[in-house]
């Protein structure tokens, strides 16, 4: 059953709307970790990144100063705090790049920025997190080089690259814009959570799962991606037959106007499976995309939301057109496929 709302001025609705579920995109780095997502220190250790060198102008090279903040923190249980500032990184050269290490938080002030050089390099992260535990990232700003990249070439340069079986890792309130690949990024991780983030005007997607086991995504908001395809704000693929994605859920977020779908699953190279779409919001953009990925089933994508726009038909010699918008709730999902949310579809295998 299709239940439309229409209403007479939609930016003063939408704006309310969003508003009144989740915040403002302003707000949301600021808002409150969900529940479950809230991840304490286990040490009272704070490292300060300033009494390591580093400058936060905007200028400086910051890397040498931040890696020894949290070279030291590593393994203690304790905190790397960056203050308010830009703070220029490298974020190509493996032996420079910053790296987090098991058993610690690092903590970004709202208005603290992890700024990427410009590079020619076709693939780059800001923060790694490579076969380590129990890591939580809190707050700030990753800001790529997208509009100052050098080269034409690639499509891997990310904001957060979690991998190599890291595991137990904690996304909150972070925000990643303007990378040459993707804010977020999650191949081969187990029990990854992203609560409260922003990912924003990123070329290649918001955030892509190559191979994971655990994924909650909650209250986060996926926008303007666009550049190079997909552009889906979340895009759920893996890359080789070995690899697969299980045991996912995107829940209370909100996709709007990237290029691709607000959220896609491409299973042909890999298994997809035991994922859960619930309560999201989907504007200017595709909300579903579901390719070759039999094992994701319509049960669990429940109780989604799509806003678009549309003009009133105008009437008699006075009237003018109207703009309306438009919500369509998604059918209960023990209803079957909504097809105006989720479209599926199988690669037929060519006759010889």
């Amino acid at each position: 059953m299709m239940i439309e709302r229409k209403y007479r001025c939609p930016s003063l609705i939408a704006a309310a709307f969003f508003a009144s579920a989740w915040g403002t995109t302003a707000d949301a780095t600021q808002a409150a970790a969900p529940q479950g997502c809230v991840v304490a220190p286990k040490s009272p250790q704070v490292v300060d990144v300033k009494d390591k060198g580093a400058k936060g102008d905007g200028r400086t090279d910051d890397t040498a100063a931040i890696q020894a903040a949290i070279d030291e923190v590593a393994g203690t249980g304790g905190t790397v705090f960056v203050p308010k500032g830009v703070f220029v990184v490298d974020a190509v050269a493996k032996k420079r790049r910053l790296t987090l290490g098991s058993d610690m938080t690092l903590k970004l002030d709202n208005d603290a920025v992890l700024k990427a050089m410009p590079t020619d390099s076709r693939k780059y992260s800001i923060l790694t997190v490579s076969g380590v535990s129990n890591v939580t990232i809190v707050g700030g700003t990753l800001e790529g080089e997208r509009a100052q990249h050098m080269g034409n070439d690639g499509e891997a340069g990310m904001g957060i690259r979690i991998e190599g079986g890291a595991k137990h890792v904690t996304v909150s309130g972070v925000t990643s814009r303007k990378m040459w690949g993707d804010g977020f990024y999650v191949e081969d991780a187990n029990d990854t959570k992203f609560c409260g983030v922003i990912s924003d005007g990123n070329r290649r997607q918001g955030l892509s799962i190559i191979e994971a086991d655990g994924v909650l995504v909650t209250d986060s908001v996926f926008s303007n991606t666009h550049g190079t395809r997909p552009s889906a704000g979340i895009d759920l693929e893996p890359d080789h037959p070995s690899q697969q994605i299980v045991n996912l859920r995107i829940q209370n977020s909100k996709f709007l106007n990237n290029a691709g779908p607000g959220i896609e699953i491409a299973g042909k190279k890999g298994l997809v499976a035991k994922v859960a779409l619930a309560r999201n919001v989907f504007k200017g953009n595709r909300a579903i995309l579901v390719e070759n990925a039999p094992e994701v089933l319509a049960s669990g994508i429940c109780d989604n939301r799509q806003i678009a726009s549309e003009t009133a038909k105008a009437e008699g010699p006075y009237a003018f057109a109207d703009p309306i918008a438009t919500m369509v709730h998604q059918s209960d999902c023990r209803d079957g496929s909504d097809m105006r949310f989720e479209v599926n579809r199988q690669t037929r295998k060519k006759n010889n």
